[in-house]
């Protein structure tokens, strides 16, 4: 019985009372039949504001239907009218109770593909430390393989990989930041071979930056780079780029790109010679310049270091010819140039040596140079003026030309300091130290 009285119920909420008067005692098969009738004409007697009896079919059956008790504020709607003009029943489902199924994890999961920096930094296995000098690319692990990247740690919560996109000998690359580095590294090279890299430029670049993270080749002959050779070339681009060699970690260069004429970028790197030697080269693509154009060397601090290429392997090199930049920056009028070290107070080496047609020097010993008949050809111009010898002093503060003396830049304008050597001898170059000053002069 208890079974008879549910089955009736279901047959009240599908069909209508009138049909479940029908039955006597247990549903038809008919009214049961997919697919029945379930308009009920005798529905159209029903008065407009007709409105059910609610019954609490929870409480009576422990069903999990619980139907809106109806209210004089809100009374119940009536039944919806059919073509004929009948009230018709809305049916009413009743579902079993599902929670809902979880996704898996792999549709769910994404993350942005940004900048990462290795926590586990690869540890030297020869003489090179490299350790900090990593940054890649938040990828997930199959994305990284495909793009011929380096895996070096996790990133996204252990959902990705930071890939690092590193390449040796004959590599390849058209990613935003890419390294070149010599065979084996972080261990010495040994072998006389040549080692190139290609860097496939984007559409939209306009400048190449090469930040020198380790560099230590062969030193230069006199100036001059016979057993190491790191050759900086761009297509159909005429400029000339320094051929450099010895050491130069920590030194920069930006390449300004025509993507009229230019599709790629080529870095050479040439042993001549069986000495260990090593290097390792971050390439990064900027679509806005940083630097202004025909800047090879910019800074933008308030204070920074200036230093010669290969300085710190005792001589500069030959056949040098470009302008180190510094940016202006607001309210800030006067740059001061020095070669005092103000961690120890000492002076650096500062030599840049002419040589006359009898092969003397132009600056005698230990004194300083300045202007076009001192330093016709190995000079550094500091407010358009050129300095070269054995101290650096423009004598405009103390005329003891002996004496290393700061070197004031006042002019308006951007602040260039251009640097040239010839191919004879060229001396030890220069270590200098510049900070801005705030502009204190009134306009009256």
């Amino acid at each position: 019985m208890p079974s008879l009285w549910i089955v009736s119920w279901i047959v009240v909420q599908e069909y209508g009372y009138s049909l479940a008067s029908k039955l006597p005692g247990a549903l038809s098969e008919e009214g049961c039949r997919p697919g029945a009738n379930r308009t009920l004409a005798l529905l159209s007697s029903f008065p407009h504001d007709y409105q059910p009896q609610y019954i609490d079919y929870k409480q009576h059956y422990g069903l999990r239907y619980n139907p809106p008790r109806p209210n004089k504020t809100h009374p119940a709607p009536s039944p919806p009218l059919n073509g004929n003009g009948t009230h018709v029943r809305e049916r009413k489902k009743l579902l079993p109770h599902h929670p809902p199924q979880l996704l898996s994890v792999f549709h769910i999961i994404s993350f942005v593909n940004g900048p990462c920096v290795p926590r586990q930094q690869q540890q030297p296995t020869g003489l090179y430390n490299v350790t900090g000098h990593w940054t890649g690319i938040c990828y997930r692990e199959a994305e990284c393989s495909q793009l011929n990247g380096t895996p070096m740690d996790s990133c996204a919560g252990g959902f990705g990989v930071c890939c690092v996109f590193r390449y040796g000998c004959d590599g390849s690359s058209d990613q935003n930041v890419s390294y070149f580095h010599s065979p084996h590294f972080p261990s010495p090279a040994i072998d006389a071979l040549p080692c190139g890299f290609t860097l496939l430029l984007h559409p939209t670049v306009r400048q190449v930056l090469l930040e020198f993270l380790f560099f230590e080749l062969q030193p230069p002959q006199l100036g001059n780079c016979v057993e190491d050779q790191f050759i900086i070339s761009v297509q159909n681009d005429q400029r000339a780029y320094p051929v450099l060699c010895g050491i130069n970690t920590g030194q920069h260069a930006y390449l300004d790109i025509d993507r009229a004429y230019s599709h790629r970028l080529h870095l050479s790197a040439v042993f001549n010679s069986k000495q260990p030697r090593a290097f390792l080269v971050k390439i990064t693509q900027l679509s806005t310049p940083r630097a202004p154009a025909s800047c090879l060397q910019f800074h933008d601090g308030f204070s920074g270091v200036l230093k010669s290429f290969n300085y710190d392997n005792s001589t500069v090199l030959n056949n040098l010819n470009y302008a180190i930049c510094i940016r202006r920056h607001t309210m800030f009028c006067n740059v001061v140039v020095s070669n005092m070290n103000p961690a120890n107070g000492k002076a650096n080496t500062f030599q840049l040596v002419n040589i006359a047609e009898d092969g003397s020097s132009l600056v005698p010993p230990d004194q300083a140079g300045a202007e076009v008949f001192s330093c016709p050809d190995d000079f550094i111009a500091i407010d358009f003026v050129r300095l070269c010898g054995e101290r650096l002093n423009d004598g405009s503060l103390v005329a003891d030309a002996s004496s290393n003396q700061p070197v004031r830049y006042s002019s308006a304008g951007p602040i260039v300091i251009a640097v040239r050597t010839d191919q004879t001898i060229v001396g030890r170059g220069f270590k200098l130290y510049y900070m801005q000053h705030v502009c204190t002069d009134k306009i009256i």
